[in-house]
Parts: C-alpha cells; structure tokens; sequence
C-alpha cells in the first residue's frame, strides 16, 4: 500500500535550527526499511514548516512503529492513496 504523509509544525517547534530534532528524525527515516516501510520520496517547505514524504507499507502498523520515535515532532496526515493510471515515461 502507497502513502502520501504530511508532517506540519510551527515555528516554534522547528527542526530545521534544532541538531537533536533533526538527528532524531533522520534517525526515524534512516531505520524504516528495518520497521516494513519504504521512503519513495521526500520532499519540503521550509518556509510553510511542511514536509511530505511517500512511502510504501504492507500495513499501517508498519507505519505506526516507523514513527513512533517521532509522534512528538509535529501533526502527521498519514493518508492511503493508489495509483490510477501507469507512470508516463515520456511526457
């Protein structure tokens, strides 16, 4: 199953000025392959303090354990998506 997250925050509570925050989550990513989660991409808005990442699970129990580490860090959408049409190659 794909995933779309989104992760928000405030300025207050940014990473992007926070050594521990960001060692914390990069620790969190760096592990999802050992937790059944696979990070396609990852992308994000400094300025919005918004992050999404898509990722590829067999369960939203997989998902839950891969951030658990991390709840604390922000808001989380975690929404289930599928893929309607085949990937163009060429455009």
């Amino acid at each position: 199953m794909m995933f779309i997250i989104r992760q928000t925050h405030d300025y207050s509570t940014c990473h992007a000025h926070n050594e521990e925050k960001l060692q914390k989550s990069q620790a969190a990513v760096q592990g999802f392959a050992d937790k059944g989660v696979k990070l396609h991409a990852m992308y994000n808005n400094r300025l919005e303090h918004t992050a999404y990442m898509v990722v590829e699970s067999d369960s939203m129990e997989a998902i839950d354990e891969a951030f658990d580490s991390i709840l604390e860090l922000g808001h989380w959408e975690i929404t289930p998506v599928v893929q309607r049409f085949p990937a163009k190659t060429k455009i």
